[in-house]
């Protein structure tokens, strides 16, 4: 005779003769054990049936406890009279070892069950609402059952899901709980919630197991938990403090109804699931019937703000977006520090190309301490997003003060004079800043420009274009969007901007992506003075040098830039 382990180590053979005895059963075979018990395969001799038997395990040294959570177990299952409950046949002790008699189920567990099977997302919100009906039952009768999951669902062959082991159950018409200390945590990490993850035994109710439905629900439509950790701790941390991945990012098919039902059960505050397992039954009907849900879905905006606060940030109201990023504003950590969260949007790459590419910057970019660059407090990922967090700069950006009125040439000059100065320090540390533009220069209260956003995000973008942006892509990188960085980069899109501000329009302007790319390699920008008759010579050949589709013939550094600016300005007097 043998049993099977859960782990799929070699079966253990046992031997009839080491099975226990237990009067009016014929025990067969041992099914299973856990913590607490030992569940046979046996027959009830008086009534003719199959059975499973539950015996305490150590039966004579069990102590007191082990005892205790036996009875509340055993209590707590036979009050229950419901198709989708495992039914409690007798109770009994022998030879001080209790024990309870209960339905035999033969099938597997639900985790088994669905190996190898593929389930339909109306498949699993019909399995759900199922279990959701027979956990409401529990509660009806002062049950919370605290360890809900595919393991403690056994499925009968015909395919019905009837729950099992109430060995943590809690009894909410009695003082269960005293035997679970404050601060103890009891159940399996990944579909725990997290009122139960931190050990507050007095605040785990029915909302619990809501939680552990959701979790339950959220595997049966992405094959795998909400939270999955490569330690037991890890996993706990998530459920505490991280926020699940978006069911249809995992399984696109996931209705976005049934996306929004799931998510609701795995509200981090209780007050915010379902208020009753028959509430999440009800909407799961709902939706089965083709009538709209009553559960509201989180915007995309109401959902970011929380994983901003899971660092400790509020977000305050957005400041500006383009086609590939969102920046909000948002305070920061306990002062209240004023800070630009920016998100960023269209992204072809991973969390793993992202991180490695922050990793690659971080070296040349921590090093940096110049007044005029707005610096990265902090960079991550957000909900299949990357994001960046810097000092949020409240005087708007070039591109507004462009969009606002023509800016004077002297004005003009002194401006493209400190940026080349701020970029000239760039390149002398190594960096190139490769993504200068009118929305990244930002300004302070002095007036003084401030250099933002670099080029950090490289290849995430390569499918992210814009044309606006492609005005200030030098011709080199046209057919290479992604390509190497060179000093050059930045002459070059200093002249797009020196020549903007001058022409009050940018040096090359088309319809689409394609249109703009060509325009940048094959054809030479008209000369700002013919847009702005206070542009002299001099300055259209300032931009024609920098403008160069030749990057050998633009100025050789961002420091003769400067210095030839600053030579005009002192012409001009």
């Amino acid at each position: 005779m043998t049993r099977t382990t859960s782990d799929g180590a070699q079966p253990d053979v046992i031997l009839l003769a080491d099975l226990p005895a237990v009067p009016g059963y014929e025990l067969l075979s041992e099914l299973g054990r856990g913590g607490m018990g030992v569940v046979y395969r046996a027959r009830d001799v008086q009534r003719g049936r199959m059975v499973a038997l539950k015996l305490i395990r150590d039966g004579a040294l069990a102590g007191t406890q082990e005892r205790a959570r036996f009875r509340i177990e055993t209590e707590a299952a036979g009050r229950m009279r419901h198709a989708n409950i495992v039914a409690i046949y007798e109770v009994g002790e022998h030879v001080g070892r209790p024990y309870f008699a209960m339905e035999v189920v033969d099938g597997p567990s639900l985790d088994q069950y669905r190996v190898g099977r593929i389930q339909s997302t109306r498949q699993a919100a019909e399995l759900l609402r199922t279990l959701a009906l027979a956990v409401a039952h529990a509660h009806a009768q002062n049950v919370v059952h605290r360890d809900l999951k595919p393991a403690n669902i056994l499925m009968t062959s015909g395919g019905v899901p009837k729950i099992t082991d109430f060995g943590l159950a809690k009894r909410l018409d009695s003082q269960s709980t005293a035997l679970t200390q404050e601060g103890a945590v009891l159940g399996t990490a990944s579909y725990m919630p997290p009122e139960q993850a931190a050990g507050h035994a007095g605040d785990i109710g029915p909302a619990a197991d809501v939680y552990a439905l959701g979790a339950i629900f959220y595997e049966l439509l992405t094959d795998r938990p909400p939270f999955v950790g490569q330690t037991w701790q890890e996993t706990i941390d998530q459920v505490l403090h991280a926020e699940p991945s978006l069911p249809s990012r995992l399984r696109s098919e996931v209705p976005v109804d049934l996306e929004t039902i799931c998510l609701k059960c795995l509200e981090k505050e209780p007050a915010r699931r379902y208020a009753s397992a028959a509430g999440l039954a009800d909407d799961l009907d709902r939706f089965l019937s083709g009538k709209p849900i009553t559960a509201v879905p989180l915007g995309p905006v109401e959902r970011l703000a929380r994983f901003a606060a899971r660092d400790a940030y509020q977000l305050v109201g957005e400041v500006g977006r383009g086609s590939r990023s969102v920046v909000y504003r948002a305070m920061s950590g306990p002062l209240q520090e004023p800070i630009a969260v920016k998100l960023f949007q269209g992204v072809s790459c991973t969390r793993e190309q992202w991180e490695a590419q922050l990793q690659r910057h971080a070296e040349s970019w921590v090093g940096l301490a110049h007044p005029h660059i707005v610096p990265i407090q902090r960079a991550g990922w957000w909900d299949g997003t990357p994001y960046m967090v810097m000092p949020f700069i409240p005087h708007g950006s070039l591109a507004d003060r462009l969009a606002a009125q023509p800016i004077p040439v002297r004005e003009a000059l002194r401006l493209v004079e400190q940026l080349a100065e701020t970029v000239s320090y760039l390149h002398r540390q190594g960096v190139v800043h490769g993504n200068l533009k009118p929305s990244n220069v930002l300004f302070a209260a002095d007036g003084i420009p401030r250099i933002s956003d670099c080029r950090l995000v490289g290849h995430c973008f390569e499918k992210a274009l814009e044309t606006a942006g492609l005005a200030y892509l030098p011709p080199e990188l046209a057919g290479d969007p992604v390509g190497q960085l060179r000093p050059y980069t930045d002459i070059y899109a200093l002249g797009a901007i020196l020549y903007e501000l001058l022409a009050n329009r940018p040096p090359f302007t088309a319809a689409t992506v394609a249109e703009m790319l060509e325009i940048v390699r094959s054809h030479e920008p008209l000369p700002p003075s013919r847009f702005n008759p206070q542009a002299t010579p001099e300055l259209d050949a300032l931009c024609r040098r920098c403008l160069h589709k030749d990057p050998w013939c633009r100025y050789a550094r961002a420091y003769n830039l400067m210095r030839r600016v600053r030579d005009l300005q002192d012409k001009m007097g």
